[in-house]
């Protein structure tokens, strides 16, 4: 699938806001295993780092602002908690000091850890050229009042335009607009495309379909719902790649992947047991050292009834050492 990340979003990690860091680098790894396909205007890397430091500063000033004060009248100050308060006071004060100095010397370096993460998504995708038609026809669609952006602002404009110039095949199956300005949102339907701009989008794409998401947590929860932290996009990856896996030669590089993992959830347990009884590319290899060893380490793995089952089957079928080849899944 496609999605394009508005600026705000990108924007919203260094502030504070509900975009958390460990969202961003789960599209990076969604990108980089081929799940997702970013599409990145060079609109936005300029609207991005134009606005870069301001939003920094803001954020800042927030932090600065949060140091701890405490005013203690002299009826409380014989207390004996007093003095600890203002033990307390002091340190903290201390640490956000402290804490400063660090932020201000990676701001200055662009070496902040959201930096990190954004320039190495940038690195991933190809950034689209804004030409001089996008430009006027940009322009003139905010001089007419057509959404999407606010008259005066011809940012939004820009963007839609070159969307609208994206090659979307009929399997992407749709595009997602991640935004949370508002200014692609209908005003009757919340968390839906303006109808302007989806009656737009089905003239030029009739086979595929527009969503809009307000935030990149909402769209990997609908999307992505198994993915907690950005490393598990290596373990889906691979999981996929075992279960559909076509050849010997994948099923060995698949094992070696997912035999990097400690940890399964009972879900992934079923998949990957039900890969071994199902998939005839495994199932004939199953003797083999590294397809064998990964299947005694992953029934350890079954907990729920139904999956325990599947292992039990498999545990059966590892004690022949050799496949029935009557029961050779086709």
């Amino acid at each position: 699938m496609k999605i394009f990340i508005d600026t705000n979003i990108l924007l919203d990690i260094y502030h504070l806001s509900s975009t958390d860091l460990e969202e961003l680098r789960k599209i990076l790894k969604l990108v980089e295993v081929g799940k997702i396909e970013l599409l990145v205007s060079r609109q936005v890397i300029d609207e991005f780092w134009r606005n870069r430091e301001g939003v920094i500063a803001d954020a800042i000033k927030v932090f600065k602002e949060s140091g701890a004060k405490s005013k203690v009248p002299n009826i409380i100050r014989g207390y004996a908690g007093a003095e600890e308060l203002r033990k307390l006071v002091v340190e903290t004060n201390a640490k956000v000091k402290e804490l400063l100095a660090e932020a201000e010397k990676d701001i200055e370096s662009s070496t902040l850890k959201a930096d990190e993460v954004v320039n190495e998504l940038f690195d991933k995708v190809t950034v689209g050229k804004i030409d001089d038609a996008i430009f006027d026809r940009a322009h003139k669609r905010v001089e007419i009042g057509n959404p999407p952006g606010k008259r005066g602002s011809l940012g939004d404009a820009i963007n839609w335009e070159w969307i609208l110039e994206q090659e979307i095949e009929f399997w992407d199956e749709n595009l997602t607009i991640i935004s949370g300005d508002g200014d692609f949102e209908s005003v009757l339907n919340k968390g839906e495309i303006k109808e302007y701009l989806k009656r737009e989008w089905e003239i030029k794409n009739p086979l595929t379909e527009l969503r809009l998401d307000k935030t990149l947590t909402g769209f990997l929860k609908r999307e992505f719902p198994e993915v907690q932290l950005a490393e598990q996009v290596d373990k889906l990856a691979a999981l996929e790649m075992f279960e559909q896996s076509g050849t010997f030669a994948t099923t060995h590089v698949a094992v070696a992947k997912l035999s990097q993992f400690d940890d399964f959830t009972d879900g992934e347990t079923a998949r990957i047991l039900q890969a071994y009884h199902s998939n005839r590319q495994i199932y004939l290899i199953i003797s083999d050292a590294d397809v064998e060893e990964f299947a005694r380490k992953i029934v350890i793995f079954a907990k729920q009834e139904s999956t325990k089952e599947l292992a039990d089957k498999l545990t059966d079928i590892l004690q022949e050492k050799e496949p029935d080849l009557n029961d050779i899944p086709f």
